[in-house]
């Protein structure tokens, strides 16, 4: 619950003994409005994805939340493959198959499943 609030505790006395503090007022103050823009861009964009993914939870799953993030990660790294021009050997597009056939999979197995509930046969049947 109080996570951010432990997190400040033992990171701002750590950052302030190696340093890192200081260093990161004195560029904050700094007259470079350029470099305040994009740390207040970064820091709205991580506090609206920490929003989406607890919205997500709430109103779905941990699992559909997992598997959002699965797949944004994973075609961010096709993405960037193919804008860089990256070459993918062998065992490296098997492992893009296979990450893809899981999601597959999941995706299926929940789909079967909801058209088993709403065909009635979502329970067990009793063998006799």
């Amino acid at each position: 619950l109080y996570i951010n609030l432990y997190a400040t505790l033992i990171l701002l006395p750590a950052s302030h003994y190696v340093g890192q503090f200081q260093r990161g007022i004195v560029m904050l103050c700094s007259n470079s409005s350029t470099k305040s823009m994009l740390l207040l861009q970064l820091n709205l964009s991580a506090a609206l994805g920490q929003v989406f993914i607890f919205l997500t939870i709430h109103h779905f799953s941990p699992l559909t939340c997992t598997t959002i993030t699965t797949t944004r990660k994973f075609f961010t790294i096709l993405l960037s493959v193919y804008k860089f021009g990256h070459v993918l050997v062998v065992w490296q597009w098997m492992s893009i198959g296979l990450v893809f056939g899981g999601l597959y999979l999941q995706i299926a197995a929940k789909l079967f499943e909801r058209h088993n509930e709403d065909q009635g046969g979502g329970g067990k049947k009793k063998v006799e």
